[in-house]
């Protein structure tokens, strides 16, 4: 949720764009999800096969290829047309790295979820030389190119508060997201597509309960 924050923070939408991610563990990090709930692409490096593998499985990634090759021929037509999608590759980091640079593959974003390793390879700094504005590094210490990442999300000069709907089942779930999206303005895109996209994305927001962004005033009216 909040990785999804701090992109719309950035950027509204993020159709047309590509986010890197890579290393250990950033597929199942949910990041992909956030960034294809926003409306943007992403491309996942990571040498591990099974891991790969079971994020597919999980949910976390809508494909799996294995070579840079037919990442980019699945990922091109989806810039092309603004629509959200997210390809792992199972390949060597570096290796991949330095081809990219190679052939002028050039991300928007470079993204590094909580428990990833923050890569230094000298191919990352050529990338953002060339045009990558961005690196978004979430930990212990989030920020963004060292901007702090606030708990809160900013609309209309408001500070919208994160709160949890809990829901035992996926009906109640249905009800809590029905109500959510009756109190929301009709122009809110940032918040309606939070509500109406992340399951599609990303399994485990099916179940449970929902957390979302809401003002003081919001949280009076829906009674919760």
């Amino acid at each position: 949720m909040r990785v999804y924050q701090t992109l719309v923070d950035l950027r509204e939408d993020w159709g047309g764009a590509l986010v890197l991610c890579c290393g250990a563990r950033c597929a199942h990090s949910g990041a992909p999800a956030a960034v294809s709930t926003a409306g943007g692409t992403t491309l996942t490096i990571d040498s591990d096969a099974s891991t790969m593998k079971s994020a597919m499985r999980a949910g976390y990634l809508d494909f799996v290829v294995n070579t840079l090759d037919e990442a980019l021929r699945t990922l091109k037509n989806e810039i092309r047309q603004k629509r959200p999608l997210s390809v792992g590759l199972i390949a060597d980091v570096e290796a991949t790295l330095t081809e990219m640079v190679e052939r002028g593959v050039q991300p928007d974003l470079q993204l590094v979820p909580a428990g990833c390793p923050n890569l230094y390879n000298p191919q990352l700094q050529t990338l953002r030389t060339r045009g990558m504005p961005y690196k978004l590094t979430l930990g212990s210490e989030d920020n963004v190119d060292g901007r702090p990442i606030r708990p809160m999300l900013v609309l209309y000069r408001k500070r919208h508060y994160e709160a949890f709907f809990p829901a035992p089942d996926a009906a109640r779930l249905r009800e809590i997201d029905a109500r959510l999206l009756a109190l929301l303005p009709a122009e809110d895109g940032v918040r309606r597509r939070w509500i109406e996209r992340i399951s599609s994305y990303l399994r485990d927001a099916r179940t449970g309960g929902r957390w979302m962004w809401l003002s003081e005033e919001e949280q009076e009216q829906i009674g919760e």
